[in-house]
């Protein structure tokens, strides 16, 4: 379908990857950081229709280069159109929900102990540029289950997806602080740490962790020299890599599926979750695999996990572990 750009000129095919966007590779619902309230998918596509009918053109010329018309608008309307996910450690109480953020709720906001993070990940978000925000906090509607199973399967996709992660280390002054950090022992943050392409650290009291924007990609301009710029020492990625075991390659350019397994499985093993189901839940995205969410299952989510792995892996190591034995992965090797 063509629409109407600024100077006349119809952008082929924009609405239709508009839509694809906002349908297919968006959660189901974000802040709108101008106004602080929820919005879905339709009024996301309401919102931006305008200035996405106003692309032209000239300026899908800036996103050609090697990129197919197709990846172009895709790239063009994720400039246009972008959201920032947060990366953070809950409180035990206190986190603003999906239904705290509904209007009958919204005067009630401002006591919940987890609101002031909030406000301060939104008003990061929009210090790039982001007027869309995403906190698994309040951005996912529990009461639905297809919504979480959704959430679940296509978080990985979204922070991704996302403009920038903004991660909030809350024990953390320095790089000096991270064998400390409680964020890099929880299950979850491991895809988090893992799938965005763009992500800042920001530490105690909201103060940045770095000097750089981007601290997957650190750089510094030399100054009096245009157009010139040198890599600043990647301090935080160089602590991550020390602490995690995972390499820069990795941090900075992650590719999801089945290999390595062994070793991915080994990052996971150094983190825990609340829910034990959740230990197997946040590694669907790492490995790109899809499994129905059943909480209430226990440990049989990881049997059910290492089934899927094991149909599709080839490498021998999958095998190569150490400790106690599971009622679960008897089937798995033959026995019981």
């Amino acid at each position: 379908m063509a629409s109407p750009s600024r100077n006349g000129i119809a952008i082929e095919g924009i609405m239709d990857a508009f839509s694809s966007y906002v349908f297919s590779s968006m959660p189901a619902h974000l802040i709108y950081v101008p106004e602080m309230r929820l919005v879905d998918r339709n009024e996301v596509f309401n919102i931006y229709k305008p200035a996405v009918e106003a692309i032209t053109e000239e300026d899908l010329k800036e996103f050609s280069g090697y990129w197919t018309r197709e990846e172009s608008l895709q790239k063009v309307l994720r400039h246009r159109v972008k959201f920032a996910t947060f990366s953070h450690r809950w409180f035990h109480t206190g986190e603003p929900t999906f239904q705290d953020m509904s209007k009958s709720r919204k005067d009630m906001l401002k006591n919940l102990a987890g609101y002031p993070k909030l406000t301060k990940f939104c008003e990061k978000a929009k210090e790039y540029d982001c007027e869309l925000a995403w906190s698994d906090t309040c951005c996912i509607n529990k009461d639905s289950s297809a919504e979480l199973d959704e959430a679940i399967q296509a978080m990985f996709n979204w922070y991704r997806t996302a403009a920038v992660c903004i991660a909030y280390l809350a024990c953390s002054s320095s790089v000096s602080d991270f064998e400390q950090e409680p964020w890099f022992t929880r299950g979850w943050t491991l895809q988090e740490l893992l799938a965005p392409e763009k992500m800042k650290f920001y530490g105690r009291n909201w103060e940045p962790l770095s000097d750089n924007p981007d601290d997957k990609h650190p750089t510094a301009t030399i100054p009096d020299v245009e157009k010139s710029t040198i890599t600043s020492p990647p301090d935080i990625l160089t602590a991550i890599t020390r602490l995690t075991e995972i390499g820069s390659s990795d941090l900075t350019g992650f590719s999801p599926g089945i290999s390595r397994v062994h070793q991915r499985l080994r990052w996971a093993s150094k983190r825990t979750t609340t829910r034990i189901e959740d230990m197997a839940y946040s590694l669907i995205g790492i490995f790109d695999v899809s499994m129905p969410i059943t909480y209430g299952e226990g440990q049989r989510s990881w049997f059910r996990l290492m089934e899927i792995i094991l149909q599709q892996c080839k490498s021998w190591d999958i095998f190569a572990w150490a400790g106690e034995w599971s009622p679960f992965s008897l089937p798995m090797i033959g026995r019981g």
